[in-house]
């Protein structure tokens, strides 16, 4: 008997009802709980007792537009709230400590020296959290102006080949030789996807608050462009040679900058020291005036004049580009390898040079050198492996910029013939361009065997650390994949990477009169400091006794030796740190420093050990 549409539905509802039964009951999936962090709780108290202060606050001090305009994400009164809570708890600490102090057996004047710093900290904290958004909106700006040659010469080569913005986007946020573009970038995709934006209205709203002008304008225009139904491509070539003719202007404005903050540097490194090293030798020569003194002297030479050493590299690290690749392997091995090393060297010589009677308070020249001179070996030797590090990275990456530029140059013209692209990157790996030939050749033989252009390029790049070789290559690979590696994307590439090389070049060359500043500066310091103590010995004739200097208080040889060894140990210290203004300043590089740090230690310390050969201190 046929079953009937109806029966056929019945059955199959009875059979599904008979499924469902036999399998085991699911369980509903809950929610995990969110766990409190120690964080959720500075928050929690943070809003409960600070919370009806912090709108005034951000008021005040325009913390909402700050922390738009920084890219954190910050809501404005929480922050705030925050920054009220940790300054309240860095005050009671600060008051705590400070009456602590209060009853350390030390002079009086080094007691309110220390108490007028301890309670400074909770100001100092307040005004450094208030001030985060700006200086991450600083770095914000900074960082994209840096990199907007890049983006926009990757952008125009892409647009050349056909590439859609979005797609270029969502390429540019996954490339690892970007770092502040890439963030953009990222902030971008992300409102199209999860808000479901368009790609325009997207980039509209990341360039409206943007702190970078010059990205805002070239967005805002690139936008404007194609809603209008403009031609695009002229757009971002000619706003692309703006930018890069715009760029060589602020190279210009840059090296201004660090002409300026070298001469304050060396203005107030030297003269002031001077000034200041002449007031606390005497002050210690003659303690019955009450000011100044051997304290003041330590005080000043390894706490005062360092932190100013500091400051200035952080405000030439603020002025200078920065490039997304972080070369940390020379601090590595400084840290790893320098520092126990250095403990080792140092004991050895503190007995070797008999410099360890200095802490027995048994003075003399040839105590006073030897204690110089472990001072310095134990220095050098802190940097020599860094400097090792670093000096064979750069002879690896010297020469390489411009050698990019001249293969990319050569590699459009020779496209122009109708090879491929891949045929003509195995024809040039048979021509010389000095420290790139072997990584074109790699590509070459990689390309040969059968690899695709970009795992070719990714083998022979390994262990690379050049930006511009980096990012250059990797316009290359995209300009062929994605944008077809016609000849004329080709030539905007080469044409771009040639213009970036020259600003590189042009800010090396400004830079390079301002290196022997600080050579001029450290010398200065501890030779002169040095001769002003000799000729305080020469005027009161102190040579084996102790002499009056008035007001009942005597002047031994043992006084005026300690006065010694701190000048010449304290400027062997600071000539050391002077030597990284000097890297910081030749190779925008820290690491850069411990080269020049070497060779100021050794001039310094030669010159010192000559001085305190002339200087009659007696024993």
């Amino acid at each position: 008997m046929p079953l009937t549409t109806g029966l056929r539905r019945k059955i199959a509802r009875f059979k599904d009802r008979i499924r469902r039964l036999r399998r085991p009951r699911e369980r509903l999936a809950r929610p995990k709980r969110r766990r409190v962090t120690f964080g959720d709780v500075i928050d929690y108290l943070s809003v409960a007792y600070f919370g009806k202060y912090a709108k005034g606050l951000v008021k005040t001090f325009e913390l909402e537009r700050a922390i738009k305009q920084s890219g954190l994400n910050y809501y404005p009164e929480l922050y705030a709230a925050r920054v009220l809570a940790i300054t309240t708890s860095i005050a009671a600490l600060a008051i705590y400590i400070s009456l602590l102090t209060a009853f350390l057996p030390i002079s009086l004047a080094a007691k309110l020296i220390l108490i007028i710093l301890i309670l400074l900290s909770p100001a100092i904290a307040f005004g450094l959290m208030i001030g985060y958004p700006s200086m991450a909106t600083g770095a914000r700006r900074s960082g994209v102006e840096t990199e907007l040659p890049f983006f926009t010469a990757y952008l125009t080569t892409m647009a050349r080949g056909g590439v859609d913005v979005s797609k270029v986007l969502e390429r540019v946020a996954n490339l690892k030789v970007f770092k502040a573009m890439r963030e953009e970038a990222r902030r971008v995709v992300r409102d199209v996807i999860v808000f479901g934006k368009d790609p325009l209205e997207a980039l509209e709203h990341n360039a409206l608050d943007h702190p970078s002008t010059l990205y805002r304008d070239f967005i805002l225009g690139y936008v404007t462009t194609v809603r209008t139904g403009g031609d695009v491509l002229h757009y971002l070539e000619i706003r692309t040679q703006d930018i890069f003719a715009r760029r060589t202007e602020e190279l210009k404005t840059i090296a201004e900058r660090m002409s300026m903050f070298t001469e304050l540097y060396i203005t107030i490194a030297v003269i002031l020291t001077l000034v200041f090293y002449i007031f606390f030798t005497i002050s210690a020569v003659f303690p019955a005036g009450g000011l100044g003194g051997t304290a003041q002297l330590a005080l000043f030479t390894f706490v005062l004049l360092p932190t100013l050493t500091i400051l200035i590299l952080y405000m030439i690290h603020s002025a200078q580009p920065k490039t997304p690749i972080v070369y940390n392997l020379p601090y590595r091995f400084s840290i790893f390898y320098g520092l126990p090393l250095s403990l080792t060297v140092f004991v050895v010589f503190l007995y070797a040079t008999n410099a360890i009677s200095v802490f027995h308070g048994n003075y003399s020249v040839q105590a006073i050198q030897g204690m110089s001179l472990t001072v310095g070996a134990t220095l050098v030797t802190i940097s020599a492996p860094g400097l090792i590090v670093y000096e064979k990275e750069k002879r690896k990456n010297k020469g390489v910029d411009r050698a990019t530029a001249n293969f990319l140059r050569d590699l459009a013209e020779v496209r122009k013939t109708g090879l491929s692209p891949e045929k003509s990157i195995v024809m040039l790996a048979e021509r010389d361009y000095g420290p790139l030939t072997k990584i074109i050749r790699r590509i070459a033989v990689a390309i040969n065997i059968g690899l695709d252009l970009e795992k070719a390029m990714r083998r022979a790049l390994r262990g690379m650390r050049n930006w511009i070789l980096l990012a250059n290559m990797r316009f290359l690979a995209d300009g062929i994949e994605v944008g077809g590696g016609t000849s004329q994307t080709l030539d905007s590439l080469a044409r771009y990477a040639n213009s970036i090389v020259d600003l590189e070049e042009e800010l090396r060359r400004r830079l390079r009169t301002f290196i022997m500043m600080p050579y001029f500066g450290a010398i200065m310091v501890s030779v002169a400091s040095l001769l002003v103590l000799s000729f305080s010995i020469q005027t009161l004739g102190i040579t084996g006794e102790q002499v009056a200097v008035g007001g009942g208080t005597h002047l031994t040889p043992q006084d005026i030796a300690r006065v010694a060894t701190m000048l010449s140990v304290g400027g062997i210290f600071n000539s050391w740190l002077m030597g990284f203004v000097a890297g910081k300043i030749q190779d925008s590089s820290i690491a850069g420093g411990f080269r020049h740090a070497t060779i100021l230690v050794i001039i310094t310390l030669i010159a010192t050990i000559l001085v305190l050969g002339k200087i009659t201190i007696g024993t």
